[in-house]
């Protein structure tokens, strides 16, 4: 192109750049934009496009984004080739910033094609900022095997599955949280594993199904995090009293490998238990994995145990109390007397004043009848038997 040439695009583009931006405006630039004959002059005219705030010039954009894609391998390398990445780059987030998705499969191929990975991010980004969601699966599958093998240049990988994740945050598909969840604990730097974190608060308002699929199959670390995103989410009550009875079921159900395991599926339980009591009254489902965590773990999971049948409130949830009451106090009759059996009968009888179940009637006279008991956990029986009246 001449220099005549080259100044009248300059002054043109200058002109489309002002305030009198018009639909015809749209079209002139379109056509300087389509017109430009080296990658640089293309260059030149998508910047000032993108300096613009007119979705008119979207299908202009497309356009060029389809000359770039076809023009790829004619491209020198070297600073031709810089120029080009830079024009396509330009071009993405245009796109993506105009929400232009009629030009979806273009920029999906830019994904697909690209061996630039700032160039493929961007595609990445450009699809989750027009809500693509057509494309979610395969930005999803991308992620995933991501997440499981890292690449042979790490900063590679890293720019690819960082687009990723920003575009499951803005796609907003389901099918992009387990990815998001992995790749927040995956191999990359930190900055790409804390967006893959925030991002996945944003992907789901309730992620109770794609949480419970995780506690459900993966290892202690992962269920113990999978719950505390649960918990922390914007997911119903309902939904949370659920995942918190999944996790801690599956706390119970899991063998531990070594004594870490053991530690933490305890971790988890006991998360869990907390997350029940503070939910309050049940319908008692629970109960039998509450009496069986209680009888499983050590001294600090009974109490939670404990807590969690007093404020159950069920008459499922008294019956184990009352059990729980029972054979402590046999204990102490045979001659098993300390400390631990002695605050975990404290504990028990402060629940069941709590629960106030009439199940626990027996139990506590029975307490009240031993004389073996110390004056403090007599006391505690006493008002047990007072919040039952």
């Amino acid at each position: 192109m001449s220099t005549i040439k080259t100044i009248a695009l300059t002054a043109a583009l200058a002109i489309a750049s002002s305030p009198a931006f018009s639909d015809e405006m749209a079209r002139v630039y379109g056509r300087l934009l389509l017109e430009a004959e080296t990658v640089q002059q293309k260059y030149a005219a998508a910047a000032s496009v993108a300096s613009l705030d007119d979705v008119d010039v979207a299908p202009y954009i497309a356009d060029a984004l389809d000359w770039a894609l076809g023009a790829r391998s004619s491209i020198k390398a070297g600073p031709e080739r810089e120029t080009y990445e830079r024009l396509t780059r330009i071009l993405l987030k245009s796109l993506g910033d105009f929400k232009y998705t009629n030009a979806a499969s273009s920029v999906m191929r830019a994904v697909e094609d690209s061996p630039d990975p700032l160039t493929r991010a961007e595609a990445l980004i450009a699809l989750g900022s027009m809500r693509a969601v057509e494309y979610a699966e395969r930005v999803s599958l991308l992620l995933r095997d991501l997440n499981n093998q890292p690449t042979a240049d790490r900063d590679y990988g890293e720019k690819i599955a960082y687009g990723c994740v920003l575009a499951l945050e803005r796609m907003r598909s389901p099918l992009g949280f387990s990815p998001l969840f992995f790749a927040s604990e995956g191999w990359y730097s930190k900055r790409v594993r804390e967006q893959a974190e925030r991002s996945l608060t944003l992907v789901l308002d309730d992620p109770s199904d794609a949480v419970g699929g995780i506690i459900a199959a993966e290892t202690p670390p992962r269920m113990i995090r999978a719950l505390a995103l649960e918990l922390r989410s914007s997911a119903p009550a309902s939904g949370k009293l659920r995942i918190a009875s999944l996790a801690l079921r599956r706390g119970i159900a899991s063998s531990p490998r070594n004594r870490t395991e053991q530690t933490q599926l305890s971790e988890l339980r006991v998360g869990a238990m907390n997350h029940i009591a503070a939910a309050g009254p049940g319908d008692g489902a629970v109960a039998p994995d509450l009496a069986e965590a209680y009888r499983i773990g050590p001294f600090d999971e009974r109490l939670v145990a404990l807590k969690a049948l007093g404020a159950e409130k069920s008459s499922a949830s008294a019956a184990a109390l009352r059990d729980i009451i029972l054979d402590l106090d046999a204990g102490q009759r045979a001659g098993l007397v300390d400390e631990t059996r002695n605050a975990l009968m404290k504990a028990a009888l402060q629940n069941a004043a709590v629960n106030a179940g009439k199940e626990l009637a027996p139990a506590i006279q029975t307490v009240l009848i031993n004389s073996g008991w110390s004056s403090g956990v007599l006391t505690l029986a006493s008002a047990a038997q007072k919040a039952l009246q």
